[in-house]
């Protein structure tokens, strides 16, 4: 039986056309002709809001270097920075976009959102200025069941073979009680999602601990914890094709956890300060490089996966973490607009500390609200 035909047999039998050729060691271990992938398509997104899209550049570029068509995407939540009003950007905030259903929209570099009297030109729509393509923004308000029954339906509508979820700084990875751990709640929503979607889904990590959170050296266990049980499934570096077009994108992208990745590709190490002094990161040539997991495998040892699991709504998915005494992003969020409203880009060192503490402490003592 020639090459060919055993594969031609494999791609027929696979319930995913990208089940047996979804990674690049495939391509590499038996010398996949790249015409067997040039019909091929592959959805990236960041999993985790903000810059995270910066880093979805690496399976973008790797993936379309194997012969997919690939289109990017991103779960729409800025940083209070960028949009101080709490929460994701959804349907209602969009401008110039069209609606795949209710929680993903098909968006160009002139989409934007309005929120509140601010207009919001969210990371997404600034790396798809860069490469010249369109996009997919998703929105979360709908819990886990509600995004992977949207990315589900967009991968029917758009034929996608494969899924990438990515995350920069891999908190992801959390259980739910570490100490600094401080946005559980999208990245928890985004994996419960990737684990019941109905094509081959992939998660990549990048610059461990490159958000401030979770301890470089943790992040790098976990990610041993998830190979121990056959979750590594492949890891590439930053090279210098993904890091001219990285380059590119921070020119307009306002990032600093997948910034780390770019910088430590040219040469940055040691510790560094981020999130306005708030947050340290070590960074090392680690750093630049992307672990590929099975995020049904990562679930299998995943405390805030099965905390979030299940939910219809990020309301519910946020009260399911304050059952376990866990303060989320969302909460912060809440708490600085309840304080400065859209000044909140301007609050000191000081202040963050303080409404993350009483935050934090208030959700231990089981008082969910601000008083």
């Amino acid at each position: 039986m020639t090459f060919k035909f055993k594969v031609r047999t494999q791609i027929i039998h696979a319930k995913s056309r990208a089940y047996y050729f979804s990674l690049a060691y495939s391509c590499k271990k038996y010398k996949v002709p790249k015409s067997i992938l040039s019909n091929m398509k592959a959805f990236v997104f960041g999993i985790g809001g903000g810059g995270d899209i910066l880093s979805a550049l690496l399976p973008y570029v790797y993936y379309k270097r194997l012969g997919y068509e690939v289109k990017l995407g991103a779960v729409v939540w800025e940083r209070y920075v960028e949009d101080p009003l709490p929460g994701p950007i959804c349907k209602e905030d969009l401008v110039n976009f069209e609606e795949i259903n209710d929680y993903v929209y098909k968006v160009r570099s002139n989409s934007y959102a309005i929120r509140g009297d601010l207009k919001v030109v969210p990371q997404l729509m600034r790396v798809l200025k860069v490469v010249n393509d369109y996009g997919f923004a998703i929105c979360n308000k709908g819990g886990d069941i509600g995004m992977s029954e949207a990315l589900n339906d967009l991968i029917d509508k758009e034929k996608f073979d494969l899924v990438i979820g990515v995350d920069a700084g891999g908190d992801v990875l959390a259980n739910g009680g570490e100490k600094g751990l401080g946005s559980p709640l999208i990245d928890s929503i985004s994996l419960a999602s990737l684990v019941s979607l109905k094509v081959k889904s992939i998660l990549g990590i990048i610059g461990a601990g490159s958000d401030g959170e979770l301890d470089y050296e943790y992040i790098l266990r976990r990610i041993s914890e998830v190979a121990k049980i056959g979750g590594l499934l492949d890891s590439k570096g930053i090279d210098n094709d993904v890091a001219n077009l990285m380059g590119e994108a921070l020119k307009i992208v306002n990032t600093e956890a997948s910034r780390i990745p770019f910088e430590a590709f040219h040469g940055l190490y040691g510790e560094v300060k981020i999130r306005n002094g708030t947050r340290k990161v070590y960074v090392n040539p680690v750093s630049s490089v992307m672990f590929f997991l099975d995020p049904k495998k990562l679930a299998q040892i995943s405390g805030i996966y099965k905390i979030v699991a299940g939910s219809r709504s990020l309301d519910e998915a946020n009260e399911k973490f304050h059952r376990y005494g866990i303060y989320t992003e969302y909460d912060f969020e809440k708490d600085l607009f309840e304080k400065f409203g859209f000044n909140s880009r301007n609050a000191t060192y000081d202040e963050l500390q303080r409404i993350r503490e009483e935050g934090i402490s208030r959700v231990k003592s089981g008082n969910v609200f601000n008083s």
